[in-house]
Formats: structure tokens, C-alpha cells, sequence
């Protein structure tokens, strides 16, 4: 089953990322330079405002996903190689995966073969 000593470390991710606009602003992130993408470069990849990234950025780093790196005047932002973290992440989605395989193989009803309704 899932710990709690396995979900502590994420809670603060999983919420930044169940966030639809900072998903899209991490893909557009995964997709971009390897040195970082500025603020508003991202405000055009995900069709906001540069505040409103800005804001979605802060959450994202302070949920330990993204980082920051200064040149002068321009910051770039990067997805953070918080390796804890995400082998915290990691392991929480494995034992997720684990226990609904293992429900599924004991014949409990799956959502995606029910077309997300239950038999019966």
C-alpha cells in the first residue's frame, strides 16, 4: 500500500502539478532550452500573461519543480534536479500503479474498461 512517509514528500508537487496551467508551463519547460526559458517566453508558450506565469512559477518552485538561474538582469527558469523529490514522485505513481494492477488482476472493475462507469 502507500505510506504516508511515501505521500508526504509529494503532496506539495502532486497539488502544484494537478494545476492545468502548471502542467503546461512544466511541459513547455521539458520541451524547452536546456539552459532555462524566461518568464515571458513561457507566458507565450502557455498564452498568459508574464504576472500570471510569474505567480504559476513561484508555486512550481516552491513545490521543488522548478529552479531559477540569474543572468544580470534575465532569469531563466528550469525543471529543478531535485532528485529526492522526484524519486519520491516516482515511487508514490509506482505503488499507485502496483495497487490498481493488482486490484484489476482480482477482478475489481477498471474504469477504463467500463468507459468510466461501473458494470452491472
Amino acid at each position: 500500500g502507500i505510506s504516508g512517509e511515501v505521500l508526504a514528500p509529494c503532496r506539495g508537487a502532486v497539488a502544484a502539478l494537478g494545476d492545468e496551467t502548471r502542467a503546461q508551463i512544466v511541459l513547455s519547460l521539458l520541451e524547452g532550452a536546456e539552459g532555462g526559458m524566461r518568464a515571458c517566453e513561457l507566458a507565450e508558450s502557455v498564452h498568459l500573461s508574464r504576472p500570471a506565469v510569474s505567480h504559476q512559477l513561484r508555486v512550481l518552485a516552491e513545490a521543488g519543480l522548478v529552479g531559477l538561474r540569474r543572468e544580470g538582469r534575465l532569469h531563466y527558469y528550469y525543471m529543478s534536479a531535485n532528485v529526492p523529490l522526484w524519486g519520491a514522485l516516482s515511487a508514490l505513481f509506482s505503488d499507485i500503479y502496483e495497487t490498481v494492477r493488482l486490484a484489476e488482476e482480482e477482478g475489481y472493475p477498471s474504469p477504463c474498461r467500463a468507459g468510466g462507469k461501473e458494470e452491472g
